[in-house]
């Protein structure tokens, strides 16, 4: 997720609204006999069932953070999302079998605590993004029972590539779609809050045994936009359906052991390899047009271009201890890119997650620690500008630490979290002019809570 833009707030009436609707649809679509909805449930991956073929599912998301030291400014933020979707399997509405169809949408509302109060790359949320009501995924796919999956329409990547099931609780944005991606690409790349229109493959058994996914999209969701636009408001609504930006392909390898029988707990381990490749240009993090540096005086300003941009990944998870109703899951993963067209060229993340501590089945405890360093290119650049005489301090890492509890008051239904996070070197310490045009960003401390509701 690219580094937010403050929004100011403007009253709840939008969250409200999207809300109310969910409450008084959901129930109106759920008209079936109390047996039937059970069996049917069972068939609904996500959701609830909502009757002939038919799986629904609303959840309101809240996220308060005050922070304590360091970062833009001490004070609090605060932000809500409505995420509202439908999944249609179509052999059992059309007789279509095999096919399945599937809308979203957000309802996004608040004051976004990273731009507002920490000035970082990775966000501090995960549902932070521009106030709005914003369109989601809209696809179709097919799929051959023994082969695999063939999936069209408007994608958020993030929902299936580059994921360790084991970070899936913490909140940190960097721990889904991670930093080094989403600094890399135009917009951010096709994960939240922007998707764009493409296609994804998936061959064999990637979720739950050995197989391969890939996808093609556009390679600018948010659009042609000018340099000085926030992308998010370019694209507000998500219906831009851009196709601009040239492609952007993504790649993963999956392998591991199966569940146990009978368990709904994570594999006893899992690997993936994946690669991306972007064929748009991208500027060069030192050098000019011309070859100078562009901290040079005699440089014309104008970046280096390069033809393409790409990179690689590895995750790694594996079951540390199985109770009967608790597990400790641990996750490592490791991002690469090249320096000469990425500010971030290596990005390193290892957590765990206990599910079930202290005899609490339903409960999570989560602890994540990523660091993304700055490249050798770019870190060029601070030095040409150091031996030119201007007052700059070298980038080097930024680095975050979480610790956060997923209390489950109704499971599945409604969870308070507390959460911790430690920023060192908030964007790898880049000075923020809204502080210094000098002095980089101090670390910072915040504490929160996020409010989950499932409908």
């Amino acid at each position: 997720m690219p580094k937010n833009f403050a929004t100011p707030a403007r009253g709840p009436t939008g969250l409200a609204a999207a809300a109310a609707f969910v409450l008084a649809t959901l129930p109106a679509l759920a008209q079936q006999a109390p047996e039937a909805a059970r069996a049917a449930e069972a068939s609904c991956e996500q959701g609830r069932s909502l009757g002939h073929g038919l799986c629904g599912w609303a959840e309101l998301t809240v996220d308060a953070f005050g922070n304590v030291t360091g970062g833009v400014r001490r004070g609090a933020a605060a932000d809500g999302q409505v995420w509202i979707g439908l999944n249609a399997d179509l052999g059992a509405l059309l007789g279509w079998d095999g096919w399945s169809a599937e809308v979203s949408a957000y309802g996004i509302y608040g004051r976004q605590p990273t731009a507002t109060l920490v000035g970082s790359q990775a966000a501090v949320s995960n549902i932070e993004a521009l106030t709005t009501a914003r369109l989601n995924e809209l696809w179709l796919q097919r799929r051959v029972e023994g082969l695999g999956s063939i999936r069209f329409g408007q994608l958020a990547l993030d929902t299936e590539f580059s994921v360790a099931a084991a970070a899936g609780n913490l909140i940190s944005g960097t721990f889904g779609w991670p930093v080094a991606l989403a600094s890399a690409l135009p917009a951010g790349g096709a994960a939240y809050p922007l998707p764009a229109p493409g296609v994804r493959l998936a061959l064999g058994d990637p979720d739950g045994g050995t197989g391969v996914r890939a996808a093609l999209t556009a390679g600018n969701p948010a659009g042609q936009y000018a340099p000085t636009t926030n992308p998010q408001a370019h694209n507000r609504y998500g219906t831009n359906f851009s196709t601009s930006g040239g492609a952007f392909g993504i790649i993963e390898g999956v392998t591991g052991a199966a569940a146990p029988e009978g368990s709904d707990g994570p594999r006893p381990w899992v690997a993936k390899l994946g690669a991306w490749y972007h064929n748009a240009g991208f500027d060069s993090q030192r050098y000019d047009s011309i070859g100078l540096s562009l901290a040079d005086p005699d440089s014309n300003g104008t970046p280096k271009r390069y033809g393409n941009n790409y990179g690689g990944y590895g995750i790694v998870e594996a079951v540390a201890w199985r109770g009967e109703d608790a597990n400790v899951n641990l996750f490592g993963r490791v991002y690469a890119a090249p320096p000469d067209t990425n500010l971030i060229a290596l990005q390193v993340d290892a957590g765990l997650a206990w599910t079930g501590p202290f005899g609490r089945a339903a409960d999570v405890l989560s602890l994540g620690v990523s660091q993304a360093r700055v490249g050798s290119v770019a870190r060029g650049l601070d030095r040409d500008m150091q031996s030119f005489g201007q007052d700059r301090f070298l980038r080097t890492h930024e680095t975050i630490i979480e610790l956060n509890y997923n209390l489950s008051v109704v499971p599945d239904r409604f969870s308070v979290q507390p959460v911790v996070q430690w920023l060192m070197n908030p964007a790898a310490r880049e000075p923020d002019e809204r502080v210094s045009t000098v002095q980089p960003l101090g670390d910072a401390a915040l504490i929160g809570v996020r409010l989950s509701l499932v409908f």
